[in-house]
C-alpha cells in the first residue's frame, strides 16, 4: 500500500470511530452533549477532542506534507513543475464551471437540509453527527467514489481536482447556524483555508493543471489513488456481466 493511501485509509478507520462516537455521544448524552457545545473549551469534554482533531487538521493543510494527496499540495510552489506553457483560457473556464455547479448544488442541497432540521425541530446538537459524517464521506470520495468528480467537475483524479481544499468549508457547513465558539472557530478556519486555495489558484492557475504543471500528470504519480479507483470499478463491472 503506498503511503498516501495507508495516510488515507487510517483517515477513514479513525474517522468512522469518531462518527459512531458522536452518534453515540449525542444519542445517549443529548443535553449535556448541547451544554458542552456552547460552554466551549473551558472545560474538557470528548467535543473538546473532536474540535481538536478538526481543528489540527486544517491547520496541518496550510503547510505542505509528504502524507497528503497532491491534489491539495499543488498549491505549493515547492511542488510546481513548470511544462514551459500555460494552462489554456478554455481549461480553466471548465474547471470553474465545474466548481461554480458543485458551489450551487452544496449549497441548494444544505440549505434543504437546514430547512428540514428546522421545521422538524430537530436538536441542534444533531448538525454535529451530520459534520462528522460529512468527514466520512471525504475519505470516501477520495479512495472510493466521488460524486463531484464524476458528474460535475470531470477531472482525471484527485491530483488534479480544482476544488479539492473545499473539503473542510463542506464538512463545517452544518456548523454555520449554530452560535457558539467551537462551531464559529471552526466554520473561520475552513473560509480561511479555503480563501488561501482560491487566491493561490486565481494568481498561480499554472499549479493547478497538468498542461502547465508537470507533477500533476500520471507519469509523475507516487499515489496511484485514482489506479485504486479505476481497479475497484473494472472489479464491479466484472462483477455485474457475470451476474
Amino acid at each position: 500500500m503506498r503511503p498516501t493511501r495507508r495516510f488515507y485509509t487510517w483517515n477513514l478507520v479513525g474517522r468512522s470511530l469518531v462518527f459512531l462516537g458522536l452518534i453515540w455521544y449525542v444519542a445517549v448524552h443529548p443535553e449535556q452533549v448541547w451544554a458542552d457545545f456552547l460552554a466551549g473549551p473551558v472545560r474538557l469534554t470528548p467535543l473538546t477532542g473532536f474540535w481538536l482533531l478538526l481543528m489540527v487538521a486544517m491547520v496541518l493543510r496550510f503547510f505542505p506534507s509528504r502524507w497528503e494527496s497532491l491534489g491539495c499540495q499543488k498549491r505549493f510552489s515547492a511542488r510546481f513543475k513548470p511544462t514551459g506553457r500555460a494552462p489554456d483560457p478554455s481549461e480553466i473556464r471548465r474547471a470553474d464551471r465545474g466548481a461554480l455547479w458543485v458551489l450551487l448544488v452544496w449549497l441548494g442541497g444544505n440549505a434543504l437540509v437546514l430547512t428540514l432540521w428546522r421545521w422538524l425541530d430537530i436538536p441542534p446538537v444533531y448538525l454535529l453527527c451530520l459534520t462528522g459524517f460529512y468527514s466520512v464521506c471525504d475519505i470516501i470520495c477520495i479512495l472510493f467514489l466521488c460524486p463531484f468528480q464524476l458528474i460535475w467537475m470531470k477531472n482525471r483524479c484527485c491530483t488534479t481536482c480544482r476544488i479539492y481544499d473545499w473539503d473542510y468549508p463542506m464538512m463545517c457547513t452544518p456548523l454555520v447556524v449554530i452560535p457558539c465558539f467551537y462551531a464559529w472557530s471552526l466554520v473561520a478556519l475552513a473560509v480561511v483555508l479555503a480563501l488561501q486555495w482560491e487566491i493561490t489558484y486565481r494568481r498561480h492557475p499554472e499549479r493547478f493543471f497538468e498542461s502547465s504543471n508537470q507533477a500533476l500528470r500520471c507519469a509523475a504519480c507516487q499515489e496511484q489513488l485514482c489506479a485504486y479507483k479505476r481497479r475497484l470499478r473494472q472489479k464491479n463491472q466484472e462483477k455485474r456481466l457475470s451476474e
